[in-house]
């Protein structure tokens, strides 16, 4: 028996050489393959006859084969053609490296054509038409599916593997949503759902399958991050950090005034409101789980700081995990300088760290010697432990897998009655506090929307080229001026094997006519640019202790020039950076472009963005002028969710949310919210209806997301 968690390669056809293409969907298994939807669907339902085609249109069209299939020309690769007549009209139909069509069909054969028609010699024609004798055609469906492709895969293998997949477990599939919801919306049953998006009979019921799979997921992503990933809280205890202010000693106050006088600047309101808000969480022992929302550059890594400072003044340990060597190193720098005179020792621990120095630090942790770590993913080793940890922070959290953070959220201390520590999560994507609540369970949220005074808002242009005068005098009028220059590519070389991935349309694109980091670096080269002004790359596959190097030489000012691709894109502060350049700046979501706009006007000085692209795409223009017109993240987080429909939420792909396939989580929130307050009222009440709905939420939820959140 085939089951819906079996890999997908037990289905028939699909062998090893798929399966590999399959992942790069993020199809692993039967389940991952049946909830794979299509993304639009090509409706050939509307038959008309030939005499009304016309040139630049689609056609669907009954006829019979009026003329015998020949070969036009004696080469193996010579196109084959025909006529068909319907009795209002007769068109050529040409077929390229086709030859067996010269066997299908013969004189007098009745079929069905769909094609797009175009003109040759002054005369209507079809090329390379869709055809299928009528026999065939009779109970062919004309609502076609099609599917986000990779290379080797087509939208008809990924149909014909789905209907094998239905007819095998399409009734092991759960109903999750309420049947008060059912009733109220008209929804269709689970099975009866997918096969309505998969075999549709009509636009109409598509969208009605796809409404039904959109409560599912977002019931699995809002009651199951809540109930599986996070689990019950009712018995966990984190530490009492901070003391009432009349608990608190002179000593602890003086230190705490030290480190506010380091800050150099005045806290924003809302960076204010944050702080007070992680305080009031650190003096009870209900463990904080808090989500510190904020717009790039506006000043979460300094609370962030000040969070553990508060901890460290009080005797405990506080951890800050950073997705990146050069962000932690970073992070590490300003709470050095924040930090300096208030007697609290930082440490800095990496992968890459010396193993001599590793030991030391690992001392320190175990002594309380040392109070604020900083650090990547070998924080989390099991080798690593603490003498009195009660703070955890991870910036852009979802780097790291859940199961790896509860190595630091579950208190190691078995002998008292404590068991968890508090956790604060910080990110950069705005996400709608409705939104948040689902996608983050219960967590707490604050956010931080102000900039620090005195920073000037960046202007953003757009370049229609990607290699121009225009450009090159752009960089060195800045350059000469002392300042300095990030240049973004979306891939390191031309190595590849043809094809990446386009963050925009979620599919893979032809790589050819895109601009790497190396060919940027060449072209600066070749203008004298890079001969004028230091120029380095940086990019993910290089050495850490390499890409550390660059770094700082960067923001040391040593180097002028910066090409990298989207791995500075998060954290990376220096203010003398004035100038950031996109390079195909299509192929980026918007989150992704004002991120990497957050890189800069990090000073006083005005701070330009250049979006540079070849392309003139109707989207790809009216994202651009989005970008150019507005500098919110929230305001932009909604036009983000709104282009690009369901799936990728403002950029979290690359942050390790799974993608939504039907729900969007922008136009879809009141359904969010309304499904996932029904089954908590059904949770409530108890009784065997909760029992079945916990159990099928936690299957599906299992199928559907667990691996995918709990392995990024």
């Amino acid at each position: 028996m085939i089951r819906l968690e079996d890999p997908v390669n037990v289905l028939y056809g699909i062998g090893d050489v798929a399966a590999t293409r399959l992942e790069r969907l993020e199809i692993f298994t039967v389940y991952d393959l049946i909830s794979f939807l299509p993304f639009r669907y090509n409706d050939w339902s509307k038959v008309s006859d030939i005499a009304s085609c016309v040139e630049g249109q689609e056609i669907s069209f009954y006829a019979t084969v009026s003329s015998a299939p020949q070969k036009q020309g004696y080469k193996a690769t010579s196109p084959v053609s025909f006529f068909v007549s319907d009795g209002a009209g007769r068109i050529k139909l040409s077929f390229f490296n086709a030859p067996y069509i010269l066997k299908k069909f013969q004189r007098g054969d009745r079929c069905f054509v769909h094609g797009m028609v175009n003109s040759f010699g002054g005369r209507p024609q079809i090329v390379n038409p869709f055809i299928e004798k009528d026999e065939t055609a009779e109970n062919m469906p004309l609502i076609r599916p099609v599917y986000h492709q990779t290379s080797g895969i087509t939208s008809a293998q990924l149909s014909r593997w789905i209907k094998t997949a239905l007819e095998l477990v399409s009734g092991q599939l759960r109903d999750i949503v309420p049947e008060k919801i059912v009733k109220q919306e008209g929804l269709p049953g689970a099975s009866e759902a997918y096969r309505m998006v998969h075999f549709p009979e009509s636009l109409e019921e598509a969208s009605r399958g796809r409404r039904r799979i959109a409560y599912e997921e977002l019931i699995l992503l809002g009651i199951g991050i809540k109930n599986f990933l996070q689990g019950e809280e009712k018995d966990d205890r984190a530490p009492i950090v901070v003391p009432r202010s009349d608990k608190m000693t002179q000593d602890a106050k003086t230190r705490w005034k030290k480190v506010l006088g380091n800050l150099g600047f005045e806290l924003t309101d809302d960076q204010k409101n944050a702080l007070r808000e992680i305080q009031t969480d650190l003096m009870t022992s209900k463990p904080m789980n808090r989500l510190v929302q904020g717009d790039v550059g506006s000043g979460k890594t300094a609370v962030a700081i000040l969070s553990m400072a508060m901890t460290a003044i009080m005797g405990k340990q506080s951890v800050l995990l950073a997705p990146t060597s050069v962000l932690a190193k970073q992070h590490y720098d300003s709470a050095g300088k924040l930090l300096e005179g208030s007697g609290i020792n930082v440490v800095l621990l990496l992968g890459k760290t010396k193993a001599s120095l590793k030991k030391e630090i690992k001392e320190q942790l175990k002594t309380n010697e040392a109070s604020v770590i900083i650090g990547t993913h070998a924080v989390l080793s099991d080798d690593v432990s603490f003498n009195d940890l009660a703070l955890v922070i991870a910036d852009e959290q979802h780097r790291f897998g859940v199961k790896q953070r509860e190595k630091l959220l579950i208190s190691r201390r078995e002998d008292e009655d404590i068991n968890r520590v508090h956790n604060l999560v910080m990110t950069a994507t705005p996400i709608p506090r409705t939104l948040a609540m689902v996608i983050y369970g219960d967590m707490d949220t604050s956010v931080i929307k102000q900039k620090p005074k005195g920073r000037k808002e960046i202007k953003t242009n757009f370049l229609p080229a990607t290699d121009s005068d225009d450009l090159y005098r752009a960089l060195k009028a800045k350059l000469r001026n002392g300042e300095q220059v990030y240049i973004v590519c979306s891939r390191i070389d031309d190595e590849s094997d043809g094809f990446m991935w386009d963050e925009v349309n979620d599919t893979e694109s032809d790589v050819k006519d895109f601009v790497s980091v190396k060919t940027m670096a060449k072209r600066l080269k070749d203008h004298g640019v890079a001969d004028e002004f230091k120029t380095e790359m940086l990019y993910g596959s290089m050495k850490e202790k390499e890409k550390i190097d660059v770094m700082e030489r960067f923001l040391a000012g040593e180097t002028k020039i910066l090409v990298s691709t989207t791995v500075i894109e998060v954290g990376v502060n220096n203010p003398n950076a004035t100038l950031m350049v996109v390079m195909d700046a299509e192929r980026f979501g918007l989150s992704t472009l004002h991120q990497l706009r957050g890189r800069i006007g990090r000073g006083d000085k005005q701070s330009y963005c250049i979006l540079a692209s070849n392309s003139r795409t109707e989207v790809a223009l009216q994202r651009m002028k989005l970008m150019c017109e507005c500098s919110d993240g929230f305001e932009l987080a909604g036009k983000d969710l709104e282009l690009r429909g369901p799936g990728d939420l403002f950029g979290t792909r690359q942050h390790g949310i799974p993608q939504l396939r039907a729900a969007n989580l922008f136009t879809d929130a009141p359904i969010a919210r309304k499904a996932c307050d029904e089954v908590n009222d059904i949770f409530e009440k108890g009784g065997w209806e909760a029992t079945d709905l916990f159990d099928s939420i936690k299957y599906m939820f299992d199928l559907r997301f667990r691996n995918k959140m709990e392995n990024l």
